[in-house]
């Protein structure tokens, strides 16, 4: 008489369901490193618009820490550099003696225009900035930075107005 061998049910994952567990694992990781991707360039664009903010809030500064010179000597068109009147390395008695408020405000710009691309914006000929000067009463300035990010033109500005004195 011959046995019966008794056959246990396979009690285990076949291998279909662990090639299809792995398909949806790397379907889900792709989608993963998708949104990094995203994440990052999101996280370069803000830190950009982020160094863009702090370079027209430091002209404003500039422009409001030299009252006497008035905005209208700020005016900085598109494209146009201020002059290097080397205010900012004379002592404060120098200063006062040499620079009139008008050097100053020329040599601000001058200063805060070629720092914009030593603060981290691109450097490209895209990076510039602008100031602009309303003729209203009180005038008002339009301070706006220029740069581009991966093809696309960017800009930030900001206006201030000048502060009666």
């Amino acid at each position: 008489m011959k046995k019966m061998i008794n056959i246990k049910k396979q009690a285990g994952f076949n291998l279909i369901e662990v090639l299809l567990a792995f398909l949806i694992l790397s379907i889900g990781l792709l989608g993963v490193a998708g949104l990094q991707t995203t994440a990052v360039k999101a996280s370069h664009t803000a830190m950009l618009k982020t160094i863009a903010i702090t370079k027209v809030q430091e002209i404003i500064e500039r422009i409001r820490a030299n009252p006497a010179a008035g905005i209208a000597a700020y005016d900085l068109p598109l494209g146009t550099v201020g002059t290097d009147k080397g205010c900012d390395t004379r002592s404060a008695t120098i200063l006062a003696e040499q620079c009139t408020p008008a050097d100053l405000a020329l040599n601000d710009l001058f200063v805060w225009e070629n720092s914009l691309v030593n603060a981290g914006l691109p450097d490209t000929a895209d990076t510039d900035a602008s100031i602009e000067i309303d003729a209203s009463v009180p005038p008002v300035a339009t301070i706006t930075v220029y740069w581009k990010e991966r093809g696309v033109a960017m800009s930030y500005f900001s206006k201030i107005q000048q502060l009666p004195q």
